[in-house]
């Protein structure tokens, strides 16, 4: 309480002092009233003051801020009237502290500003309504979501959210009741008629809001349009189902490793091929590949740390160590990196075909084909073989009678002529035999071929360190060539032979050069080999892959090279065409397939 006159203060009760922190007498005897007062309070208190003081108002009701004897500034609400004091006039009153009060005003009022920003920005919708289904309340995005222009517009329509609402209104009791029994419900699926009557598919989480008593008053919640997120999940179901049935139904061996290369998932093709049957899963999956001795011992663990590394790759005949240590086991194995959305390796996609069999066939192919071209060329050698022995037969014969016919005479100068070519007729038929034997010698025979990984830049540039070669050689070898799938050996053979060849083409040529090209086309490469010589005749051009077939003089070959490059080539899967012109030159291509 206080008494204020003529600007100072008359009276006041100790506990007006208690909240200005001065003792009573202090403010009595030394303060005025604008002492008391913010600065920027001053002038209004003033104002109201003199209004009170002159009659202008009997009583009147404030705040204003004010100022404690330590400089802190406090909220005080004053209830003021005019009165008489000693018979001149005066203002009596009430002050409180309201500091905390107007505090907890101001800070009520920013959460609701906050609060009510989220309500009016937040992307789910937003509701409260009564248990008979009235609209209280609604948000933008809510209002968004059912078609609605406004939050308004929705209140007005949505009096009945059953009916209107609910495309089936039995979802609406049966979220009731677990709000009734619950007070909290979460991810309530359901759908809604929009303001144009298409469906949507929403998720509510929810809790009815109750009085001390228990009675509900209202419920409130979220809603969230899920149509899209549904479809897309439904979709992604589908697929992994469809992938699912793909990789059940596979009739080759298929299982996943997770980062750690252990085993996570298996099809029943890899049961069959494991030998475990209905037990595979249980005994295969949690199994570590990477740990697991017989695989670091042949070498695929190596394999797997690079997949899970991010680097896919497939081995084709791979020696395989089972379980049980079977060592006569080939595998094709192909590991696929399995990458999250972030691009990381999350594991690897395993496929594996056992190709023992299909090995043990081939080698019996390649074995009958080499059985069958031995007696082919046991023919050819009988028959090359047969001729030159016959005319070295007869020669000897006549050779036998002329020196038969010298008895008793010395000088036969035609008789010796004769003797002559007839032994020039046994030594050039005798170095026939010779060279068949010497190119029968030299063929790379094998119980079949070593399919690797072969370069074919390096394997040039080997040769043609070895081949002495008159002439100029231009190189034009691609760079980064992808190697070849082949036997190493018989690709030497065979390049060698097409080397020599056009070395013998060019021989005693002006300008004789040899080209030389590797490239790539497609899944393959492939090796050029062109000559400027005199080229192959048309006529004979269909014969020259024939056993035996030759255009050289008899020291030179007997026509073996070019049969066996057909050979070779068509068992490591590649072929050899030839292109001439007489007077122009040959050009040999191979091509290989690419490893």
């Amino acid at each position: 309480t206080y008494i204020i006159q003529e600007g100072r203060f008359q009276y006041v009760n100790p506990k007006f002092a208690e909240v200005f922190g001065y003792a009573q007498d202090e403010i009595i005897s030394s303060r005025s009233v604008p002492d008391l007062i913010a600065e920027d309070d001053r002038a209004m208190v003033a104002e109201q003051i003199r209004k009170r003081i002159e009659g202008e108002l009997d009583a009147i009701h404030y705040t204003f801020r004010g100022m404690t004897k330590n400089q802190k500034a406090i909220d005080v609400e004053v209830y003021g009237s005019r009165t008489s004091y000693r018979g001149r006039p005066a203002v009596i009153g009430t002050l409180l502290d309201v500091t905390e009060r107007i505090r907890s005003e101001v800070l009520l009022k920013q959460t609701e500003e906050k609060y009510r920003s989220i309500f009016e920005n937040a992307m789910e919708g937003i509701f409260q309504s009564t248990p008979e289904g009235q609209t209280i309340e609604a948000n933008p995005a809510l209002a968004k979501m059912l078609g609605f222009r406004s939050a308004p517009e929705l209140k007005r329509a949505l009096t009945d959210v059953k009916h209107q609402l609910y495309v089936r209104p039995k979802h609406r009791a049966e979220f009731l009741n677990l709000l009734e029994q619950r007070g909290v419900v979460y991810g309530f699926q359901c759908e809604f008629f929009k303001k144009n009557k298409s469906v949507i598919l929403v998720s509510m989480n929810a809790r009815a809001v109750r009085d001390r008593r228990g009675a509900t008053l209202y419920y409130e919640g979220t809603v969230e349009d899920i149509t899209e997120k549904k479809k897309a999940e439904d979709a992604l179901r589908r697929l992994n189902e469809f992938n699912q049935a793909i990789i059940h139904n596979a009739p080759v061996a298929v299982f996943t490793l997770d980062k750690k290369g252990v085993i996570t998932s298996v099809n029943p093709a890899l049961a069959d091929l494991s030998g475990l049957g209905a037990q595979a899963e249980k005994k295969l999956i949690g199994f570590n590949w990477l740990r697991n001795p017989y695989s670091v011992q042949c070498g695929l663990a190596e394999h797997i740390k690079k997949g899970l590394k991010g680097e896919a790759f497939q081995l084709w005949d791979f020696p395989f160590v089972n379980y049980r240590g079977d060592r006569d086991l080939f595998l094709e194995f192909q590991g696929v990196p399995l990458k999250g959305k972030d691009g990381a390796v999350e594991g690897l996609l395993c496929i594996i075909k056992e190709t023992t069999e299909r090995l043990k066939t081939r080698a019996k192919l390649l074995q009958e084909a080499q059985i069958s071209a031995i007696g082919r060329l046991a023919a050819g050698i009988a028959h090359e073989l047969n001729n030159p022995l016959a005319t070295l037969v007869a020669h000897s014969e006549l050779a036998g009678n002329c020196l038969e016919s010298w008895q008793g005479q010395v000088d036969q100068p035609s008789a010796m002529k004769e003797l002559k070519d007839y032994l020039k007729i046994i030594e050039f038929q005798a170095f026939r035999c010779k060279n068949v034997v010497n190119e029968i010698l030299e063929l790379p025979w094998k119980e079949g071929f070593e399919i690797t990984r072969v370069d074919l830049n390096r394997l040039l540039e080997n040769i043609l360190e070895c081949i002495a070669i008159k002439g100029k050689i231009v190189k034009e070898l691609k760079p980064a060539l992808p190697p070849v799938k082949g036997d190493a050996s018989a690709l030497r053979q065979v390049l060698v032979n097409l080397l020599n060849n056009a070395v013998d083409a060019v021989e005693g040529r002006a300008r004789a050069t040899i080209w030389i090209r590797t490239r790539v086309k497609g899944s393959h490469v492939q090796v050029e080999i062109e000559d400027n010589g005199l080229g192959i005749p048309e006529a004979i051009r269909e014969k020259i892959y024939e056993p035996f077939f030759t255009t050289k003089e008899s020291k030179k070959g007997v026509g073996l090279g070019l049969s066996l490059c057909l050979d070779f080539l068509s068992h490591m899967q590649g072929t050899i065409k030839a292109k001439s012109k007489p007077g122009r030159g040959t050009t040999f291509l191979v091509t290989l397939p690419a490893a």
